[in-house]
């Protein structure tokens, strides 16, 4: 049940009892499966929890993470480490968070306050797969069908159909949009853009209610759309469901920054490899550097790469999609391999092919 304190709204509300006094718990949801990585819902949260404290002073909030595995978890735990303004417990979904694992202790009132008023759902309904096709779209602005089957893991046929029915409700529109970089260059073809009522649908089933701004879940580098580069970028999660049909994919993301690190991959995809937690690293090999560039360039991604895995405690597939002769430069800078990471390394015109997965090897 959906709840409101003045214009902002929370998953559900909870009293928890101990020793005899009583918290003032709001819940806040977050599933890994929605469109959102999980290091971009803390400046959501600061400004949800600024509101809170001045609405119901005394309040907490109890953060419940919907996951397949536990990276997800550990990262939006990682992303709060620097704490919020109030007492705040993360637990994941159906687990009820203990008195003392909130990060300070919550305060205790002497009767259960009262239940905060249920939100009115003004929104229009549509199914979850139709639901997951808007968060994707809201964060990469604008795109082909292909590129969202391949965000959602929803096929091509079904995304088409649900685009269709998404525009006949005025949730999307298909139309020439502009470069964002260059407002005077058009798009070289139609592409599937978010209305501003779709926008606002998506950003609801977020968390974000109205009034409260909420941008840097987006793609960077927006001027970048419709080319080649990021097309790959954003089928990187079919490029690895073709190529490892016995791995699960959960999720991923195209080109969005990683927290405390200067470099990004081109997509993040994250699911299970051989009975591992396994994060995909893709990196798209820029063909027009030279050879000393690829190799320094390759080996300094490999190892921030790798420290990025090793903080969460997943394993890597660190994966170079380019030509041949990319690749081969590339390929001196990553030969002594971890036990836990891996190096696969394919052509970018030959879709949904990657050489198998061998831990602390590189394969061609």
């Amino acid at each position: 049940m959906t709840v409101r304190i003045g214009n902002i709204t929370f998953s559900n509300w909870i009293s928890l009892n101990h020793e005899g006094g009583y918290t003032d718990t709001f819940i806040f949801d977050i599933h890994a499966l929605n469109g959102l990585p999980p290091f971009r819902y803390r400046p959501l949260l600061q400004r949800l929890v600024a509101e809170l404290n001045r609405k119901r002073p005394g309040a907490s909030l109890w953060l419940r993470v919907d996951a397949p595995g536990e990276w997800y978890r550990m990262e939006v735990k990682l992303a709060m480490r620097r704490g919020l303004s109030i007492p705040y417990a993360l637990t994941s979904a159906g687990v009820a968070p203990e008195f003392h694992g909130f990060s300070h202790p919550p305060r205790l009132f002497h009767s259960a306050p009262l239940p905060p008023p249920k939100a009115v759902d003004d929104l229009p309904s549509i199914s979850p797969d139709e639901l997951k096709c808007l968060q994707v779209l809201v964060r990469i602005r604008k795109g082909h069908q292909d590129e969202i089957a391949s965000l959602t893991g929803l096929s091509r046929h079904m995304i088409c159909e649900i685009l269709e029915a998404l525009k006949k409700r005025g949730l999307t529109v298909h139309k020439i949009g502009r470069n964002e970089d260059d407002p005077t260059k058009a798009d070289p073809f139609p592409l599937w853009h978010p209305t501003r009522q779709g926008t606002s649908l998506a950003l609801r089933s977020w968390g974000a209610p109205k009034g409260i701004h909420f941008s840097r879940f987006k793609e960077v580098n927006p001027g970048k759309i419709c080319t080649p580069h990021r097309s790959i970028s954003r089928r990187w999660q079919a490029w690895l469901r073709s190529a490892y049909p016995r791995a699960e994919i959960w999720t991923g993301w195209s080109e969005s920054m990683l927290p405390g690190m200067s470099v990004y991959p081109d997509a993040l995809a994250w699911g299970r490899l051989q009975g591992y937690e396994t994060l995909f690293w893709l990196e798209v090999g820029d063909e027009h550097k030279k050879k000393e560039a690829i190799e320094s360039t390759t080996r300094k991604r490999m190892k921030s790469a790798l420290r990025y895995c090793r903080r969460t405690g997943v394993r890597l597939v660190y994966a170079q999609l380019s030509p041949n002769w990319v690749r081969e430069n590339a390929g001196w800078a990553l030969r002594r391999l971890p036990e836990d990471a891996a190096v696969v390394m394919g052509n970018w015109r030959k879709f949904g092919i990657l050489p198998p997965v061998e831990w602390g090897f590189l394969t061609m």
